[in-house]
């Protein structure tokens, strides 16, 4: 396989996986490279177990997906991972901080770059002055913006997010978008949203899924009435903005 990282950050090739004998995708293929990507589907229809395989959390029962030209457990440390809030325990008596430095590294005493990285994260989606609190004092905006400043601190290439909207306030939202617009086209982001009204303006490309690959392309390519019908399924309701934009009338919610 010719590999060039600035066009083909990732290559997945038929990619089958099963849970239990039943399979929760079905020969899934795509490429990536420094590109904003925005996975939908319904519930069950694998999102998440596509961004585990994407981690080297799972490993496919058919087919390959290469990470920077390798497997993708041998990149992990280039990847930042935001997963949904909800995986903190919310009376678990952990600080801002130290989700911040769990996050940068795993060694046994943190050093002062470990710190400057963590802190600057911090400071990047304004809650510097939080940096002592307990997580779970947080309103769930804040606990949304300290989850992302988690997967930013170390710099990585690659940044994925399974549902980063979900229940957070319009300022936390706006101030996470503001970021990635940022480092747009400098690495490569893919989230998992069931509802990509908010950014549909920014991706580059939209994997539409329902344990099969509806539609992979540019929003305008995808996100049109027979697609979201296939993976949906009924009547789904599209507005097209001035901008020509579809923006699908979903009231899905994540699995």
């Amino acid at each position: 396989m010719n590999y060039t990282e600035e066009h083909e950050i990732i290559n997945a090739k038929g990619i089958y996986y099963s849970y239990n004998g039943e399979y929760a995708l079905k020969n899934i293929s795509f490429s990536l490279g420094k590109e904003f990507m925005v996975i939908i589907g319904p519930n069950g229809s694998g999102k998440t177990t596509l961004i585990k395989l994407i981690m080297g959390l799972l490993k496919p029962n058919k087919g390959y997906i290469k990470i920077f030209g390798k497997e993708p457990e041998k990149v992990r440390d280039r990847i930042g991972y935001m997963p949904q809030k909800d995986y903190i325990a919310r009376h678990f008596p952990i600080r801002v901080r130290d989700i911040l430095l769990l996050g940068i590294s795993n060694k046994k005493f943190i050093g002062k770059e470990e710190i400057e990285k963590a802190k600057n994260a911090l400071e990047e989606v304004g809650l510097l002055n939080l940096w002592n609190k307990r997580f779970s004092h947080l309103s769930g905006g804040q606990q949304q913006r300290v989850i992302f400043a988690r997967a930013i601190a170390k710099n990585p290439d690659m940044i994925i997010m399974d549902e980063p909207f979900n229940g957070v306030d319009l300022p936390s939202r706006e101030k996470i978008l503001s970021i990635l617009r940022k480092k747009k086209r400098k690495i490569t982001i893919i989230t998992v949203l069931h509802n990509i009204n908010p950014v549909a303006h920014d991706v580059d490309k939209v994997l539409l899924l329902n344990k099969e690959m509806i539609g992979f392309g540019s929003p305008k390519e995808v996100l049109n009435e027979l697609n979201l019908q296939k993976a949906y399924g009924g009547t789904v309701s599209i507005v097209i903005c001035k901008e020509g934009f579809c923006h699908p009338l979903i009231g899905d919610t994540h699995g």
